[in-house]
């Protein structure tokens, strides 16, 4: 069997993301349903039969699916269940900060702490308002625990494919003290080994610090934040704006430090060992070297991590056999990532690297190579046609990786950017020179003589960074540059590329001809394409109200104009994570309006995260009503909100959206016969929370409860609706 490797660690890690999505049912269900089929295919071998090739490749993934079920059951069983049985209580312990993240929306700080003496629990994800972490604090304190992503299953897998099952908030005020000085008091003790790991990690983290700092003192926010994000994948400084422009330009994988920069800079070392006279053992060994050295110094993020794997592979590779498989190699590093937690596979950034990865390794080669002996038959001239191939090649590139990677997703973000190929092809030349310069300027500030090189380092970087910015912006102004594949349109579109796949393969019958081939992936091409741009085309003057699955009461309205938010929910990360998928997956960059008609305690802290997070660009507060019996807000043409005041608030309100009435109640208390006949008769009434016995429901045709419903998109055009339920 060719490429043994490349098949096993397809299998495994396709066969746990699948597990992951599903869960224990699955796992069982696979169990009981692959073991007789492999038990049929042993039996098959024993016997004289043909084909028996077929078989033991059959029989080989057939064994991979069972020990990947076995590995997730003994993981979900043996440490993730145990685990959770520690939510709720206290742990009073010390703890050492092993990795800073992304601050919350509500401005929470958040780090993965080690607990010392944890058992079964070893690492909690902290997140505190008042502490701000550094790799290698150490302090002793009290943390209160929980699950994480209790109310959301995806946020519960993001945790699980890095290894936390718990979070903590402290008690208490924090006093960390760095490694080495709690160490030399006699605080803790740490094994020789594992103090000198810290130590490298700290001064490695001190080092990424002084090359942001260096940035930010050269250029301008802007452009240092844009670059930050790409030399050394520090996000916190790009603006939201630029931020939305990169993702619906579809390069927003340029400010994770993914296999792009890794494969950049080691690359590049790779090379000049080879120009120096070195051997190939000699320079595959100087770039794993450089590798460790380059992914510690932006600090082991995952995305590097697992780009560092595959190079790592790659390398060894080229150091121990003679020839070998790229896609063998890329089985193996799949096989090293996964295998030490098979929750792992339920990453969304390993699906897309694997899947970009194998859309290189395995389309590009044959691509490139039909494409020179093209431009070699229509160009002569050598200079010319080397002009002409290189921006071709970035084109082949960003083909290969669109193409395989559109599957994942369409699968978890439900869009996709149909101007990726175009800004890959304006953008990562233009990045490479940026994040090369940058990080020279970076290393030449402090060196003596050659410290005169940095203004130009700088000055460089600088101009592309804003080229960059510019070209991203004006690609995602684009009209239908980034569609949603989550309608209906979109489903039938794929059956029928399917069918249209499925009858080139039955009435042709020979896949060894390659026009045919050809034309029938064409034809399934044009099917995709045309359903996507035909939904995209009809849903432009179609107004959605949705109903988020959130605590509390929240409707939100998305215009072709933006969208507006009419309350916020009373669970402060819930909601923020509920909208930012919503406006993920419909294409949503910018919140005209945050409209909040009663605001509880339980509702402040959601109300000021969503703000944070979303910039709304006109906020109406309570008080902003008081008055009136009746508040009239015109959101957009043909979408008015309607609030009316019981008591001192406005608990109630009548959504007209293209001429159909929606009722929104943001309390059960709500007296509904006091409500204007309009509002009584609406076609669609949302309550907050269960049904109370004493609320009077009014004579509308479909009813949505908070909590019980999920989410309800109900989308409008002129005077009808069709509800959608996720």
């Amino acid at each position: 069997m060719e490429k043994p490797m490349f098949y096993i660690g397809s299998c495994y890690l396709w066969t746990l993301m699948v597990l992951s999505l599903t869960g224990m049912g699955m796992a069982v269900g696979l169990l009981v349903a692959v073991v007789p089929v492999c038990i049929f295919l042993i039996d098959r071998l024993r016997r004289p039969v043909q084909g028996k090739e077929k078989l033991k490749f059959f029989l080989a993934a057939g064994a991979v699916v069972l020990v990947a079920c076995i590995a997730f059951l003994l993981q979900t069983m043996l440490v993730y269940r145990p685990a959770l049985t520690h939510a709720g209580e206290a742990v009073d312990d010390t703890f050492l900060v092993t990795e800073v993240l992304n601050d919350s929306a509500s401005g929470a700080h958040r780090c993965v702490v080690l607990v010392e003496h944890g058992d079964p629990v070893r690492r909690l994800r902290l997140s505190s308002d008042t502490y701000e972490p550094r790799v290698g604090d150490v302090f002793r304190g009290t943390l209160q625990t929980k699950v994480l992503g209790e109310q959301d299953p995806a946020v519960a897998r993001y945790y699980k494919s890095r290894g936390l099952y718990l979070g903590a908030v402290s008690n208490g005020r924090i006093d960390a003290d760095p490694l080495d000085e709690t160490e030399a008091r006699g605080d803790v003790t740490v094994p020789p080994v594992r103090l000198a790991w810290w130590t490298l990690r700290i001064r490695l983290t001190t080092l990424r610090e002084s090359f942001t700092e260096r940035i930010e003192e050269w250029l301008p926010p802007e452009e240092a934040g844009v670059l930050e994000g790409m030399l050394v994948g520090d996000k916190t400084d790009i603006s939201p704006d630029t931020n939305t422009a990169f993702q619906r330009a579809g390069v927003l994988h340029l400010f994770a430090v993914s296999g792009f920069h890794v494969s950049l800079w080691t690359m590049l070392v790779y090379k000049i060992l080879l120009h120096f006279g070195a051997g190939r053992k000699t320079a595959s060994s100087g770039a794993v070297l450089f590798l460790f050295l380059f992914v510690a110094l932006t600090g082991f993020p995952r995305s590097a991590v697992r780009a560092g794997i595959m190079l790592s592979v790659f390398f060894l590779s080229r150091m121990f056999v003679r020839s070998s498989e790229p896609l063998n190699a890329l089985g193996v590093a799949v096989l090293v990532i996964v295998l030490p937690n098979p929750f792992y596979a339920g990453d969304t950034g390993v699906l897309l690297s694997y899947a970009a990865t194998l859309g290189i390794l395995s389309w590009y080669p044959s691509l490139s190579k039909t494409l020179r002996e093209y431009l070699m038959e229509r160009i002569p001239n050598y200079k010319l046609r080397k002009r002409v191939e290189s921006p071709l090649d970035v084109l082949l590139v960003s083909f290969c990786s669109f193409v395989f990677t559109l599957p994942v997703m369409v699968l978890t973000f439900g869009n996709v950017s149909l101007v990726t190929l175009l800004s890959n092809l304006l953008v990562s030349t233009a990045s490479s020179a940026a994040i090369l310069l940058t990080g020279l300027g970076s290393l030449l500030a402090p060196v003596p003589g050659l410290s005169l090189l940095c203004p130009w380092c700088f000055l460089g970087a600088g101009v592309l960074a804003r080229f960059m910015v510019s070209a991203c912006t004006a690609l995602a102004g684009f009209p239908l540059a980034y569609v949603s594949l989550s309608g209906r349109g979109f489903g039938l579109g794929l059956a029928g590329a399917l069918l249209v796949t499925t009858a080139g393969f039955v009435l042709y019958g020979s896949l060894q001809e390659r026009g045919l081939i050809r034309m029938t992936a064409l034809l399934s091409v044009i099917v995709l394409l045309g359903s996507v741009l035909t939904e995209t085309a009809l849903n432009r003057n179609v107004t959605h109200v949705v109903f988020p699955d959130v605590e509390g009461s929240c409707a939100v309205v998305i215009h072709r104009h933006g969208a507006a938010i009419i309350g916020c929910g009373s669970d402060e990360y819930g909601s923020e994570q509920a909208l930012k998928d919503l406006f993920q997956r419909e294409g949503v960059t910018k919140v005209s309006a945050l409209v909040v008609p009663r605001e509880t305690k339980t509702e402040s802290g959601a109300v000021k995260a969503v703000r944070e997070a979303f910039e709304p660009e006109a906020y109406l507060p309570p008080e902003t009503f008081a008055g009136p019996e009746e508040q009239v807000i015109d959101l957009w043409p043909e979408v008015t909100l309607h609030l009316y005041k019981q008591g001192k608030d406005y608990p109630a309100a009548l959504l007209v959206a293209q001429g159909v009435r929606s009722l929104l109640l943001f309390r059960p208390t709500v007296r509904v016969e006091a409500l204007p006949a309009e509002a009584r008769s609406a076609a669609i009434c949302y309550l907050r929370g269960k049904r109370s016995e004493g609320l009077k429901l009014p004579t509308s045709s479909y009813i949505i409860v908070s909590g019980e419903s999920g989410e309800v998109d109900a989308r409008v055009s002129k005077g009808r609706f069709r509800l959608y339920r996720r």
